[in-house]
């Protein structure tokens, strides 16, 4: 006679939730480093490091001063559907549709145009088309001199309303 073991399901959970705890900090990780590598690291301020840390966002995405796309963290394709190199050097407009609000649109050109931050939301459209709400947090990263060099976004898909 065989002996049947019963394995608790739980253990299972446990796991899964540990794997997805480890997945989101080595995401983080890649994300610090990769910012590092790209970003003077005398350019960063506390707020930033904050909002990295809080880990409130599906997706960061790094403008030069001109606003278009240096460098998207990896929750930005699994947000939108759009891979690194096809973002790489367009400006974020190619998110924007038919339903993206006009006046948001120009209260964040005006808003990046004084070099000021942004904060609000906005309807952006996935690679396959499907509308989202997309929250967004724009920073402005100046250098030791004062100078603009770069616009940090932290974006989170929020539900459509």
């Amino acid at each position: 006679m065989s002996k049947k073991y019963i394995l608790p399901l739980a253990s299972f959970d446990v796991h899964l939730s540990n794997l997805r705890n480890l997945n989101a900090e080595f995401k983080l990780d890649n994300d610090i480093s990769d910012l590092i590598n790209i970003i003077n690291p005398s350019y960063w301020s506390t707020d930033m490091t904050m909002d990295i840390f809080k880990k409130n966002y599906d997706a960061l995405v790094l403008t030069n001063k001109h606003q278009k796309i240096i460098w998207v963290s990896s929750g930005f394709n699994d947000m939108t559907g759009y891979s690194r190199s096809y973002a790489k050097g367009k400006r974020p407009l190619f998110l924007q549709g038919e339903n993206t609000s006009p006046y948001v649109k120009k209260q964040i050109r005006a808003d990046l145009k004084n070099n000021h931050s942004y904060s609000g939301s906005l309807v952006n459209y996935k690679k396959n088309g499907q509308a989202y709400n997309c929250q967004i947090k724009i920073t402005p990263i100046y250098s030791s001199m004062k100078s603009l060099k770069y616009f940090l976004a932290f974006e989170k898909e929020i539900a459509m309303i």
